[in-house]
């Protein structure tokens, strides 16, 4: 399935200029007698301001985009009652606050990226349903091990842009890869929801800042450069 699929509504650029004051129209410039009495500026004054600048939109564009995570996770994550159902809605919401691209999403779709049938059943639950079941075996003992990172990745998932989480989040999704190409008997259902717990997973490692388009921040940095 492409997750592009379920979205309908594009990012709007122009919006997203504006976060960053590109769009504002402001200009500090007060006319040609204001310009002849500023100082000379010398080339390393000048890169010096126009650094001072990059670094200043790169952290507004930072805590803006931690600012839409938190919220997003205050939306879906808050009272852990997120099911597989609610990934379409996800990935539309990531989509459109424009914390996951359209390149992205179809990195994402290309690695075999998949959205199960959905459950109503939280994955929570589910999680915690299954440790239940498991014994002290070293095979249990490793995917309890899972389990628990895969439930504290969605307790994070305020703070999904921190290396750590997304770190964690892609070693929970590789597991579960193990695990549903492993010879271990699982029903339908339970396929379904690890199925379901490794999307979630995919998601929340590409939210990763190491993960952002570096081609669209450079555009943002040109855009400013220019006005």
């Amino acid at each position: 399935m492409n997750p592009l699929s379920s979205i309908n509504t594009p990012i709007n650029n122009n919006a997203l200029s504006d976060a960053y004051g590109v769009n504002s129209g402001q200009s500090n410039v007060g006319g040609a007698g204001a310009i002849a009495n500023l100082p000379a500026k010398t080339p390393d004054t000048v890169n010096n301001e126009l650094t001072k600048s990059d670094n200043t939109l790169v952290l507004s564009g930072r805590a803006e985009r931690a600012q839409k995570i938190e919220a997003m996770a205050n939306d879906f994550f808050k009272g852990g009652n997120f099911t597989s159902a609610q990934l379409p809605q996800l990935i539309q919401r990531l989509y459109q606050d424009g914390i996951l691209s359209e390149g992205q999403l179809n990195r994402l779709s290309q690695s075999g990226f998949d959205i199960p049938p959905a459950s109503e059943q939280s994955l929570a639950n589910f999680i915690d349903e299954q440790r239940k079941g498991l014994s002290d075996s070293d095979e249990d003992k490793k995917l309890s091990e899972m389990l628990d990172d895969a439930k504290w990745v969605m307790g994070a998932m305020d703070v999904s842009q921190s290396p750590l989480v997304a770190q964690k989040a892609n070693r929970v999704s590789s597991q579960i890869t193990d695990l549903l190409q492993s010879d271990r008997p699982l029903t339908d259902e339970q396929r379904n929801q690890y199925q379901g717990i490794k999307s979630l997973m995919q998601l929340t490692a590409m939210t990763g800042e190491h993960q952002q388009d570096h081609g669209q921040l450079n555009s943002y940095l040109a855009l400013a450069k220019r006005h």
